[in-house]
C-alpha cells in the first residue's frame, strides 16, 4: 500500500536534518514500518526523489493475448485434465505464467472437484418430488422425532484421511519414522455395526455376529427389535418416526408390514428419496467421528475392536 505524501516527506525532511533511518521509524513507529524508512532513503539518495516510480513500458513477452487466449479456450474445452503444469508444458512457458494468466488476466479461482452420486432423470425427478413433500410435510418439530439408521463395516485398518492426515518433519525418512506410513492389511479383523440416529442421541451399538452380513431375515428378526427398542427408550415411549434408505432389505414387503404394525410413525418406500446419504447424519457426520475416536493401535481382536467402538460411540 502506497503510503501518504506527508509522511514520504516527513521521512526526508528529517533525513535532511541528521536524523538516521532507526530513528525516523522510531519516530514514526505505527505508521510506517523501518524496512520502508530504508528504501526510501536509498531512493532519494539514488535520484533524489522517493515519488511513485512509473511502470515500464517494456511490452509483455510471457503473458501475451495470445496465451491468454489459449489457456481461455483450455478452460472451455472438453479434455478433462486442465493442470497449470499440463498447459504450462504445452503452451511452452512458465507454471508460474499460467498462474498469473488465470488469476490476474482471467479472474479465475481454483475449486477442487467433488464427488456426488450419480442420478438418472427419474431419479432426480424423484427425489425433487420427495424433499418438496418432505419440506411441506415434516416441520422442525417432527424431525426431532425421527430415528435414522445406518450399516457399516469397521475394520482393524483404521480410519484414514490422506488430505489432512500429516506429519511434520525434516525429510521423508523421518515423516515414515513418525507415523507416516499408514498400513492396511489384506484381511483386517472387522466387524459389522448397526446404529440409529436421534434428536435425543444415538443408540448403542447393534455389533452382527463374525461373518455375519446384513439380509432381510437378520435385518427383520434382530434388527429391527433391535431398532424398536432403542427408539422408545431415547423417545421415552413417546410416538417417534423411523426413517431408512432404499436398501434391498429395508424395502421388503415383509418389514414393510412390520413397520406398519410396530412403528407409530413410518415413512413408506415411495417417501424416501432415492439416494440420501446427504439426509443421514450418520452417513456425512457420526460414522467418521466414531471411526477416527476409535483407538485403533489397541486393537488386536474383534473383541478389541468392540470395546474400542464402544467407547467412541459414546463420546458423540
Amino acid at each position: 500500500m502506497v503510503k501518504g505524501n506527508d509522511v514520504r516527506d516527513l521521512v526526508i525532511s528529517r533525513f535532511e536534518s541528521g536524523k538516521k533511518a532507526p530513528e525516523i521509524a522510531k519516530m514514526l513507529v505505527g505508521k510506517v514500518h523501518r524496512s520502508t524508512v530504508d528504501r526510501w532513503i536509498q531512493r532519494y539518495k539514488q535520484s533524489g526523489s522517493i515519488g511513485v516510480q512509473k511502470k515500464s513500458e517494456r511490452p509483455r513477452t510471457a503473458r501475451t493475448k495470445r496465451l491468454i487466449n489459449l489457456v481461455n479456450k483450455r478452460l472451455n474445452s472438453k479434455i478433462p485434465r486442465k493442470s497449470l503444469r499440463t498447459m504450462a508444458k504445452a503452451f511452452n512457458t512458465s507454471l508460474w505464467t499460467v498462474r498469473r494468466v488465470l488469476k490476474e488476466d482471467l479472474h479465475k479461482k481454483c475449486y477442487r472437484k467433488v464427488k456426488v452420486q450419480k442420478l438418472n432423470e427419474d431419479q432426480k425427478s424423484k427425489r425433487k418430488r420427495c424433499c418438496q413433500w418432505i419440506r411441506k410435510n415434516i416441520g422442525c418439530d417432527k424431525t426431532k422425532k425421527i430415528m435414522l439408521t445406518d450399516e457399516k463395516i469397521f475394520t482393524r485398518n483404521g480410519y484414514f484421511n490422506p488430505k489432512n492426515d500429516v506429519v511434520w518433519a525434516n525429510n521423508r525418512n523421518d515423516a515414515n519414522e513418525y507415523g507416516g506410513i499408514h498400513e492396511r492389511e489384506k484381511y483386517p479383523v472387522s466387524i459389522m455395526v448397526a446404529l440409529g440416529a436421534t434428536w435425543n442421541g444415538i443408540t448403542v451399538p447393534f455389533f452382527f455376529q463374525r461373518g455375519e452380513r446384513l439380509n432381510g431375515k437378520t435385518y427383520l428378526d434382530e434388527l429391527l427389535p433391535f431398532y424398536k427398542m432403542e427408539g422408545d427408550r431415547l423417545f421415552g415411549h413417546q410416538n417417534w418416526g423411523f426413517q431408512q434408505d432404499g436398501a434391498s432389505c429395508h424395502t421388503d414387503n415383509s418389514v414393510q408390514k412390520w413397520y406398519k404394525k410396530k412403528i407409530q410413525v413410518f415413512y413408506f418406500e415411495d417417501k424416501w428419496p432415492p439416494n440420501l446419504p446427504e439426509l443421514n447424519p450418520l452417513d456425512y457426520s457420526i460414522r467418521n467421528s466414531i471411526s477416527s475416536n476409535v483407538d485403533y493401535y489397541k486393537v488386536k481382536t474383534i473383541n478389541d475392536l468392540r470395546r474400542e467402538i464402544e467407547k467412541a460411540t459414546k463420546k458423540n
